[in-house]
């Protein structure tokens, strides 16, 4: 089984911070992920449909005039390659996050999701219910 944040992370989408909402938000769309990494001269941050939702289309903000860059997250809480998924769990739980990009010798390598989580051990518990299902008292 998998235990790092490393073992379990997927790759990361980057996108420049000038690039424009509506341009991240069809990209969003197409690779059918939640977020994306923000590269800015200050570091990387991170912009997720939340953000969208809430800092762009619930203010009717125009998508196409607003950069990435603008809405984004930063800084960005990230997690050790190394961190054990019950670490990562705690964070998650903590900071109301899902999602946490994955940093190696100071380089963002991934990024972890609940949902990588979840595909991760869902079968397992699956597998171990059905075994305990026949077992009798």
């Amino acid at each position: 089984m998998l235990n790092t944040a490393k073992e379990i992370m997927h790759r990361h989408t980057f996108v420049p911070e000038d690039a424009t909402v509506r341009d991240v938000a069809k990209l969003m769309t197409q690779r059918r992920i939640g977020s994306v990494l923000v590269k800015t001269k200050r570091g990387i941050g991170i912009l997720t449909e939340r953000d969208i939702t809430g800092k762009v289309v619930i203010e009717a903000l125009d998508p196409n005039k607003m950069k990435a860059g603008d809405i984004m997250t930063f800084p960005v809480k990230t997690v050790e390659a190394d961190a054990e998924i019950y670490e990562v769990c705690g964070i998650f739980s903590e900071n109301d996050f899902r999602r946490l990009p994955v940093v190696e010798n100071g380089q963002v390598i991934g990024i972890i999701t609940t949902r990588d989580i979840v595909k991760q051990f869902v079968p397992e518990l699956v597998k171990n219910v059905y075994h305990f299902k026949d077992f009798r008292f």
